[in-house]
């Protein structure tokens, strides 16, 4: 069955019809008369694309090939233009003066549906900034991004030397102003790390203008500056794609979202974080309202199931309207099997802007929650700054995704998540600010290294070996009598306890121990697991 959403904005007294422009998005009812059996997937993908597909066991699907020719050079010949095209969704997005061919449009059998995505007059000035700006204060600070990192249990990876090296990942903003200048990210063009950029706004490679908010939500991944700030995954390999137009909040937007992980798909991209979310737009008939997030209903939320189907990992701010009338995340952090990321402070505690869930259909959203308020960025000066923000926590969590990944990419991105929320520190009792709480990376990693049932212990050690002190962390996701003791390499035991525990990480308050080789034995319900460990003075 064929149909139509079209709104029209009425053009006032002051403008011809021929001063307004529409944009549409056109379905269409198949591939047409390809033969998809010819297709080989070398046709449709990269080599890299081709291994992680493999990997995931993702056979080719109708949703992989191309539109069909035939219709394009269909609608070329009615002098339409092609600004985009999905071939997840099947559909183009074109522009017109006339709004008649709506009609022509309709005449054409293989057209299945049209939707109205902008109307605008071509000299109008209203601008709109972007539901996830940052606030940004200009108070300079030195060595924070620490924390950030230290929170979700991330420095044994970093000191275990997992920096996200071979891991690609595809950054969606509104763009990314002076990264190509600033010191903070030069090692990503002298090391060859930045694979690539384009403006889906525009429809060109230039994404260095509109906005910093795409390089500072980058910063959180990638920047160094000796001495003062490490993100969370410098090692990484980045594609740069512009998806948000910070002018105006059309559903475009939610289109070029889509078109975007369509490539980052075909290019073998294994992580996209989005610092974005929709709810509402310039034409109020555009609004999704609460009962539409449920992972099923916005084009962008579909375009993020999808990406996940295809053996990506998507990592989406939650939203900063915690606070405010609306209270609940946006579009797409309502996405299934994707990690929807809130916000917390320094002190572990929920941002008050934080978005609430759950998802309209009960599940739990956001899934887990890192530092995004007073959160350490780099800016447009190449300094330090603060910034508050969901738009930030969600690239911490993504660009140490991306470490435990190098450490273990032999495992699929459903694995990953299951062990990124497994190791939260709510994951027994969550809410609807926390989700599943902050994260153990440290915790992920020994769950992951050892295919544990999250009931079971696990010992996290940073670092590993220490030239002093090192950390020992004890999990148990179950109410459990723990005894653990340390022992030498002579098997003389240095050390002993017991405690009763459930549910959470505890950490081992060692003894003062000399320069050498140790062993941390740990035994609960009938269940013994033994660590090793070097002290370097």
């Amino acid at each position: 069955m064929r149909y139509i959403l079209l709104f029209l904005i009425m053009p006032s007294l002051a403008f011809t019809q021929a001063n307004l422009s529409l944009t549409l998005w056109v379905e269409f009812s198949d591939k047409g008369s390809i033969d998809v059996t010819t297709y080989q997937s070398s046709d449709l993908f990269s080599e890299r694309a081709i291994d992680r597909r493999d990997k995931h066991n993702i056979s080719l699907h109708y949703t992989d090939f191309p539109i069909y020719d035939e219709y394009l050079t269909t609608l070329q010949k009615m002098d339409l233009q092609i600004l985009k095209k999905s071939k997840w969704f099947n559909g183009v997005i074109i522009t017109t003066f006339d709004s008649k061919v709506v009609d022509s449009l309709l005449a054409q059998m293989f057209v299945v549906k049209i939707d109205t995505l902008a109307a605008n007059f071509v000299n109008t000035t209203q601008r709109h900034s972007s539901k996830f700006e940052s606030f940004q204060s200009e108070e300079n600070i030195h060595g924070v991004a620490y924390n950030h990192i230290e929170m979700i249990g991330g420095l044994s990876l970093h000191n275990g030397g997992f920096n996200g090296q071979g891991i690609h990942i595809a950054v969606f903003d509104a763009g990314f102003g002076n990264t190509n200048e600033l010191g903070a990210f030069s090692h990503l063009y002298s090391n060859d790390q930045l694979l690539g950029t384009w403006d889906y706004v525009d429809g060109d490679s230039f994404v260095y203008e509109s906005s910093y908010h795409g390089m500072s939500v980058l910063s959180t991944m990638a920047a160094i500056i000796d001495g003062e700030y490490v993100g969370t995954a410098p090692g990484a390999m980045y594609w740069l794609l512009k998806t948000e137009d910070p002018s105006s909040e059309t559903l475009i937007e939610e289109y070029n979202w889509a078109i975007a992980a369509e490539f980052a798909d075909s290019v073998g991209v294994d992580i996209i974080n989005s610092s974005l979310g929709y709810t509402t737009f310039d034409i109020p008939s555009q609004n999704h309202s609460y009962l539409d997030l449920d992972g099923k209903t916005t084009i962008i939320s579909q375009a993020a199931t999808l990406a996940a189907r295809k053996g990506m990992i998507v990592c989406n701010a939650a939203g900063n309207s915690g606070n405010k009338s609306w209270k609940y995340i946006g579009a797409p952090a309502d996405a299934d099997s994707i990690l929807s990321i809130g916000a917390v402070d320094a002190e572990q505690q929920i941002a008050a802007f934080s978005s609430f869930g759950p998802s309209a259909d009960g599940r739990i959203k956001p899934n887990v929650s890192a530092q995004g308020s007073s959160t350490a960025i780099i800016n447009s000066n190449n300094s330090v700054s603060y910034s508050n923000g969901t738009s930030f926590s969600s690239p911490i969590v993504a660009g140490m995704t991306a470490c435990l990944w190098q450490a273990h990419y032999d495992k699929t991105n459903m694995q990953l998540i299951d062990a990124i929320i497994q190791s939260a520190h709510m994951y027994q009792s969550p809410d609807n600010q926390y989700g599943y709480g902050i994260p153990n990376f440290s915790l992920a990693n020994a769950l992951l290294s050892d295919n544990k049932d999250i009931n079971a212990p696990s010992i996290a050690i940073y670092p590993n070996p220490a030239f002093s002190e090192t950390t020992i962390s004890i999990y148990t996701g179950m109410e459990s009598n723990i005894e653990y003791v340390i022992f030498d390499l002579q098997g003389q035991l240095l050390h002993s306890d017991q405690k009763k525990w459930n549910y959470s990480t505890f950490d081992v308050k060692l003894p003062r121990l000399e320069s050498g080789v140790y062993f941390i034995k740990v035994m609960t319900n009938n269940i013994s697991i033994t660590e090793r460990f070097s002290i370097l003075h």
